[in-house]
């Protein structure tokens, strides 16, 4: 009854409007990042003659951008000067107007030029990505903290619905009209959004600052061993992810055969399961003492998953088998940020959770799994030239089970060492 009486002073109509935006937009930054794995891994090496370095580099750079901008932001929004609604939506156009202008990079010549071109893009459209996607999760903790344990793993969702939607619609828009199509109808759209957003979205809360200078939390207060545990989970876990996303599309044109639009439908299975674990995972992770189990559960399926995918093992790989690891890549990716971020929460805030937190968290866990972005296309890229596939999967998988190992051990030594735990949880959840 408490939670039902809790999620009542809602005000539905003005979260209604803010949670179609904010879902909507997360939807439409994941695919301007995630859709041009279908294609552009192939375009880029076969027909700009491009190195798998280089390659990386590209990929590689839209991670980092958002690992470094999203400080900033957090910088910005401490200042009180913008409104959420100003930051969010400058974001968004930013993002959406470096997407349309991409579509335009197939005009320029192969090799460095095109390299470079790349690069500068995807880092310019990174920036307003990064801004979105932080300002996502502060503006939900700050409008539905009564219920964040639904909606934070919602917008999870969200985002794996975008990896999902991002190349398997790209890639089909490629086959049909050629490099510039994908960039112009997802850029497009979430210019669209961004416009209309302007203007419907609700102004921001007023900020109050009677209490403001005394809840102030640095980031810094953050780092306790712990959630930097729980963020390294995050970094293996997005490290995985995208190498995944930039290395399987020609890994199957390769092997199997597929074209653009076959690969983009692969992306269906970890996507799909990555949404729906991390959304199952969430909810649940408010039912138990210790959500961090569910992560751990999540490594332990990376590297099963990784077993499979390289093969690691002695048989003959089957189109059936690379499914089934995808499967388990998703389900072992879904709880990670989830479940690490929501634990984080639970133990930084000690159930008083302000705007503060969300943004502290938000400030730390958004660059370092975009690192981890960064980590993936770049190190396997570089790796891929030295090395076969098999041997740089091996990498990744034997990550995966440090982290694992890791993340166990630290469960087992600071499960009893905070006492928000039993009292607190129990009061939250009943």
């Amino acid at each position: 009854m408490a939670e039902l009486a809790s999620k009542s002073k809602l005000d539905w109509s003005r979260v209604s409007k803010i949670l179609f935006f904010v879902f909507t937009a997360c939807l439409l930054q994941g695919s301007t990042f995630s859709h041009v794995t279908s294609f552009f891994n192939k375009y880029a090496l076969e027909e700009k003659d491009l190195s798998s370095t280089q390659y990386g580099i590209v990929m590689g750079a839209y991670a980092f951008a958002v690992m470094t901008m999203t400080p900033l932001c957090a910088a910005v929004l401490r200042t009180r000067k913008f409104s959420d609604k100003a930051i969010l939506f400058t974001g968004l156009t930013v993002d959406s107007c470096f997407c349309l202008i991409m579509s335009s990079v197939c005009l320029i010549g192969g090799g460095i030029l095109f390299f470079l071109a790349s690069l500068i893009l995807r880092l310019c459209a990174a920036c307003g990505c990064a801004i979105g996607f932080f300002m996502a999760y502060v503006i939900i903790g700050v409008e539905t903290p009564e219920i964040n344990h639904i909606i934070i793993p919602l917008l999870e969702t969200c985002y794996g619905v975008a990896v999902v939607i991002g190349p398997a619609i790209s890639g089909i828009l490629y086959d049909i009209g050629g490099f510039p199509v994908p960039f112009l109808v997802i850029g497009g759209s979430l210019l669209t959004l961004a416009i209309v957003g302007i203007f419907a979205f609700p102004s921001s809360l007023p900020r109050n600052d009677e209490d403001g200078d005394e809840n102030e939390m640095k980031l810094s207060s953050a780092w306790q061993f712990p959630i930097v545990v729980n963020v390294l989970c995050s970094l293996n876990t997005f490290a995985l992810i995208s190498f995944n996303e930039a290395t399987l599309a020609l890994r199957l044109y390769n092997k199997f055969g597929m074209t653009a639009g076959e690969s983009g439908a692969v992306f269906l299975f970890v996507g799909g399961f990555y949404a729906l674990s991390g959304l199952a995972s969430g909810f649940m992770s408010k039912k138990v003492s210790e959500p961090r189990y569910f992560t751990a559960l999540g490594q332990f399926t990376l590297v099963v998953a990784m077993i499979l995918q390289a093969p690691l093992l002695n048989f003959e790989q089957t189109t059936t088998h690379v499914y089934i690891a995808q499967i388990m890549l998703g389900l072992g990716s879904g709880p990670a940020y989830v479940c690490s971020y929501l634990q984080s929460l639970r133990y930084l805030g000690d159930g008083k959770e302000t705007k503060e937190t969300y943004a502290v968290l938000s400030a730390i866990f958004t660059p370092v799994t975009a690192l981890g972005g960064t980590i993936g296309p770049l190190v396997g890229g570089i790796l891929l030239d030295f090395f076969s596939y098999e041997q740089v999967v091996l990498v990744y998988t034997t990550l995966s089970a440090l982290s694992f190992i890791t993340l166990v051990i630290t469960i087992r030594l600071t499960q009893k060492s905070k006492p928000r735990s039993s009292a607190t949880a129990v009061a939250a959840i009943t």
